[in-house]
């Protein structure tokens, strides 16, 4: 296992013009950690730097304590699996395999023996005297996950590693680099564009763009509390509706047509003196039917996509397309209304998300000591919170006796601190 600290990292190809923006991050012991975003938003350039094979312009990495900034690629005992697989193709299964080991000190015989172990493991026994140029997308790919995990490293760097597969092995293979990487206690950092590939593999995902971070959360946080607007349109398939929207007269218009929400929003938007900006419903949430009732609105069908127990369809609303899931048996023959009063977001002008009572305070009520719960602590910061030392009247405890975290508000109690992590949204914006 291995933990990693970026610590107000920029990167710049040439003067002025960074590629990734004062990005600060903490990742923990055997965390599955996926960077995704759009293409040229600095993921893989943020994994190359923690690899040693790009400089930091600025700032700091920490892996497992040790300052790593002028540390030689070779010394910081990692492995990487690039995205072409790098396989030699004149070297045979074997041969390719035991390259992880070059730096080790092994007799042969250890090396035949690992070598042999981690190929019955990844299921490329029977491949060992074959060259790559005689399996498959999925075997190559595995042989590549058997170089890299061979040496024993603790933490291993996944650049797009399946982009080159079809979608039914690419399923396939995300399982199984989660099981290897769970069954082998590895720290892994995952870079993909595929945000359903992230939401699949991920303990926590780290949204960028134009080498910013976005938001940082486990999969649920990303696609069930997005703090800005271009994190809720980028997590879920099919995509969010984003209805941009006017408030005046203590009415909320879009597209210049007056609508009804559901009273949460309505009370956020007044309770905050939101003018403008935006509200986004998931497609399984809006709802449709054949009847006109108060606060619905007709809506004229363009597409039918049919994906068997339910189908997607494409209505014309509001001047703009909508997206809604309905159950097979629907007639979309029939008028269709709409009604948009269901579960919601609120995000103001500048795309940040707009929330109701939010504590930004956390009171902390023991000491911290160790390692884990010192990352814990940057991590919380991170996500926009401020922490205070107060044992009287504290939000999170330690039980001394159960060796437990006891969260109050929850009434929860977690054995690794991190793991608290996932009852506290990130809530930092962008303004921050």
């Amino acid at each position: 296992m291995s933990k990693i600290s970026l610590e107000h990292v920029y990167k710049a190809y040439h003067k002025d013009q960074y590629v990734i923006k004062d990005l600060s991050l903490e990742i923990f012991d055997d965390e599955f950690l996926v960077l995704v975003g759009p293409s040229g938003c600095g993921k893989t350039t943020i994994l190359r730097m923690i690899a040693g094979l790009e400089e930091l312009s600025d700032g700091k990495l920490w892996i497992d304590g040790k300052y790593q900034n002028d540390e030689d690629p070779s010394s910081r005992k990692l492995s990487y699996v690039f995205q072409n697989y790098a396989l030699l193709p004149e070297l045979t299964v074997y041969e390719n395999i035991k390259f992880g080991l070059l730096n080790k000190k092994m007799t042969k015989l250890e090396k035949k023996k690992n070598v042999e172990d981690i190929a019955k493991k990844l299921s490329l026994y029977e491949k060992l005297g074959s060259y790559p140029h005689q399996l498959s997308g999925g075997q190559r790919q595995r042989v590549a996950l058997a170089r890299a995990i061979i040496d024993n490293e603790e933490l291993v760097l996944f650049d797009e590693p399946l982009s080159n597969l079809d979608a039914v092995l690419r399923e396939h293979m995300r399982s199984e680099i989660i099981r290897i990487q769970k069954q082998f206690s590895m720290t892994a950092i995952y870079v993909t564009h595929d945000q359903i590939e992230a939401m699949a593999m991920a303990d926590r995902i780290v949204l960028l763009k134009d080498g910013k971070i976005l938001q940082v959360g486990t999969p649920y946080q990303m696609y069930h509390d997005p703090a800005h607007l271009e994190v809720a349109t980028f997590i879920g398939s099919p995509e969010i509706n984003v209805f941009s929207f006017e408030y005046k007269n203590q009415s909320v218009y879009i597209n210049q047509q007056e609508v009804i929400l559901n009273d949460d929003i309505h009370q956020l938007i007044d309770g905050h003196h939101v003018e403008s900006g935006y509200v986004t419903i998931r497609p399984q949430d809006l709802i449709v039917s054949h009847d006109k009732n108060k606060g619905s609105y007709a809506a004229e069908l363009l597409i039918v996509e049919h994906f068997g127990v339910h189908k997607l369809l494409h209505l014309k609303a509001f001047n703009q397309t909508v997206q809604v899931i309905v159950d097979n048996a629907f007639d979309e023959k029939k008028q269709i209304y709409m009604s948009l009063k269901t579960h919601a977001s609120l995000f103001n002008n500048h795309k940040d998300r707009v929330y109701n009572n939010l504590n930004k305070v956390i009171k902390i009520g023991f000491d911290i000591k160790s390692d884990e719960e010192k990352q814990v602590v940057k991590t919380l910061e991170l996500y926009g919170y401020e922490l205070i030392f107060d044992q009287t009247n504290a939000d999170i405890e330690f039980n001394l006796e159960k060796q437990t975290y006891h969260l109050h508000n929850k009434n929860k109690d977690y054995q690794a601190f991190k793991d608290i992590l996932k009852d506290f949204s990130y809530i930092k914006t962008q303004q921050d």
